[in-house]
């Protein structure tokens, strides 16, 4: 399976963690929202629960939440290689998700869509906060 876009959406988010100053991850950019730290491991327990279905053909959610001592950059690196390996290595043509069976190109454009809709809430936060967006959000999508 050719996983391009899903590459694309996951470093899109993961260029929040190399771009933003660290100082602006703890803030609480909007009330609903949250800070930048917990949109990160919210990303690595969805790509890690991702990664288990694709292994044993059942996604559910929530799954387990990660250590908040991990390194934030390090494991957001590692948790899209495993999912891009993960997508490209799996046998199954369907996929149980949440109790419903649907297609690995389902699941993929799902990931690809999760990933979407957190970095356009946090493009509206950033902004609102005033603080800058990576460059190749701004170069890639006008912003």
């Amino acid at each position: 399976m050719k996983t391009d876009g899903l590459e694309y959406a996951m470093k899109m988010t993961n260029e929040l963690a190399y771009s933003i100053d660290k100082k602006h991850w703890d803030v609480s950019l909007l009330e609903e929202l949250g800070s930048l730290r917990k949109l990160f491991i919210h990303m690595i327990r969805v790509r890690n629960v991702y990664c288990e279905g694709l292994k044993y053909g059942n996604i559910s959610f929530p799954g387990s939440l990660p250590s908040t001592k991990l390194n934030v950059q390090l494991e957001l690196k590692n948790s899209c290689a495993a999912l891009l390996e993960n997508f490209k290595t799996c046998y199954y043509k369907h996929i149980t998700f949440n109790g419903s069976e649907i297609t690995l190109d389902e699941v993929y454009s799902t990931a690809v869509q999760h990933e979407g809709i957190h970095q356009g809430q946090f493009s509206i936060a950033l902004k609102a906060n005033g603080i800058k967006l990576p460059e190749t959000w701004v170069t890639d999508w006008h912003l």
